[in-house]
C-alpha cells in the first residue's frame, strides 16, 4: 500500500494558474454569526454590497448543511452562492469540521464525538461522516462560477473549540486530495494557520505540503497582549510568506483583524496601521474579519466609524494595482 503522501495528488498538478495574480479585498461573512446578533444575512448581504469588496469568505457548515445523518440542505448555501454569483463577488468556501466563528467546531448534533484527544480526527467515524459531508458538498456547489477555492477546515492545526482540540494534518491532507479530485474546474486550496509566534512553524510547514495558498490570520491586539502585535502582524506575516513562496506557494490575509478581542481595544486607527503593514509586505489577498460586528454597530448602535473605515481601505486596497 503506498505512503499517504504517495497517494496524494499533487499540489501542483493541472492547477489553474487564472485564480493567482489578482488583487482582492473582502472579508468573511459568517450567517451564524450574523443570526446569533439577531440581523438578518440577506439584509448583511445588501449592506455588503456598499463596502466595494470583491471577495467574501464563507463557511459551509456541516452542521447546517446536514442536520440529520444522510439529509442535506443547501438552500441557505445556494442561495447565497447564487448572490455572489449575481455580484460577481469571488468566494472563498471553507468545509470541514472547523469554520469561521464559534464554536470553532461546526459538527452537527448526530455525529458529535465524546473524543478527548488533542487531534479530534483520531475518531475514524467521525472523518469518514466529515469526508461524506465534503463530497455531497462540493460535488453540490463546485459548478458556482463565484467560488475562487475551497479553504480546508479553519486553523485546523491551532487548538480551538471547547475542548481546545485540532485537525491532524494526516487528515487535513485527505480532505485536501478529496477536493482536488472532486473539483473538475482545479481551484487551489487554502489551508489557513493562525499568525502568532514562531511556535508554529511546524504547523505552517505541515499546511504548505498540503496547499497551494497558505491562509494567514493576523492579530495585532489579542486577549489584552498588545506588546507582540508587532511580531504577529509585521514580522511573521512577512517571514511566511517568504517561506511560502519559496516552496512555490501562494500566501493571502485569511483575517485581518478588524474588531476587538477582548480586553484588547480596537478600532479603525489600529485597522490602517495593521493593513499598512500587510501592504507593506506586498499582500494582493486580504479578507478582514469583524464584518458583522460593524453592521451590528451601524444598523443598531449608530456607529458607522469602522464602516466608513472599511469601505475606505477597501477602495484603498484595491487601486494599488
Amino acid at each position: 500500500m503506498p505512503s499517504m503522501d504517495e497517494s496524494m495528488i499533487p499540489p501542483e498538478r493541472d492547477l489553474d494558474e487564472s485564480f493567482f495574480g489578482q488583487r482582492r479585498f473582502g472579508t468573511t461573512f459568517s450567517i451564524k454569526e450574523l443570526e446569533r446578533r439577531g440581523l438578518d444575512w440577506r439584509e448583511a448581504f445588501d449592506n455588503l454590497l456598499d463596502l466595494n469588496m470583491n471577495a467574501i469568505r464563507i463557511g459551509a457548515y456541516w452542521s447546517e448543511i446536514e442536520p440529520e445523518h444522510g439529509k442535506f440542505d443547501f438552500d441557505q448555501i445556494d442561495e447565497l452562492l447564487t448572490k455572489c454569483d449575481a455580484h460577481n463577488l469571488q468566494v472563498v468556501v471553507t468545509v470541514g469540521m472547523k469554520g469561521p466563528r464559534w464554536p470553532e467546531f461546526h459538527i452537527p448534533a448526530w455525529a458529535q464525538t465524546e473524543s478527548e484527544d488533542e487531534d479530534i480526527s483520531s475518531d475514524t467515524q467521525l472523518c469518514d461522516q466529515c469526508l461524506d459531508y465534503i463530497e455531497a458538498t462540493v460535488n453540490h456547489i463546485k459548478s458556482f462560477k463565484c467560488i475562487i477555492a475551497f479553504q480546508i477546515e479553519n486553523e485546523p492545526l491551532d487548538k480551538a473549540g471547547e475542548r481546545r482540540q485540532i485537525v491532524g494534518i494526516d487528515f487535513v491532507a485527505q480532505e485536501a486530495n478529496l477536493v482536488r479530485r472532486l473539483d473538475d474546474k482545479l481551484r487551489p486550496i487554502i489551508i489557513t494557520a493562525w499568525c502568532w509566534s514562531f511556535k508554529h512553524d511546524a504547523d505552517v510547514k505541515d499546511a504548505l505540503r498540503y496547499c497551494n495558498v497558505l491562509g494567514l490570520d493576523v492579530y495585532s491586539k489579542v486577549r489584552g497582549d498588545d506588546s507582540t502585535g508587532e511580531h504577529r502582524s509585521g514580522v511573521l506575516p512577512k517571514y511566511y510568506k517568504q517561506l511560502a513562496n519559496s516552496r512555490a506557494r501562494e500566501v493571502w490575509i485569511t483575517e485581518a483583524q478588524a474588531e476587538p478581542w477582548n480586553p484588547s481595544h480596537f478600532d479603525s486607527e489600529d485597522m490602517k496601521l495593521l493593513l499598512a503593514k500587510l501592504n507593506k509586505s506586498k499582500f494582493d489577498t486580504v479578507f478582514l474579519w469583524g464584518f458583522e460586528k460593524w453592521l451590528d454597530s451601524k444598523l443598531n448602535k449608530d456607529d458607522e466609524t469602522m464602516w466608513n473605515a472599511v469601505r475606505s481601505a477597501a477602495n484603498d486596497h484595491m487601486s494599488k494595482r
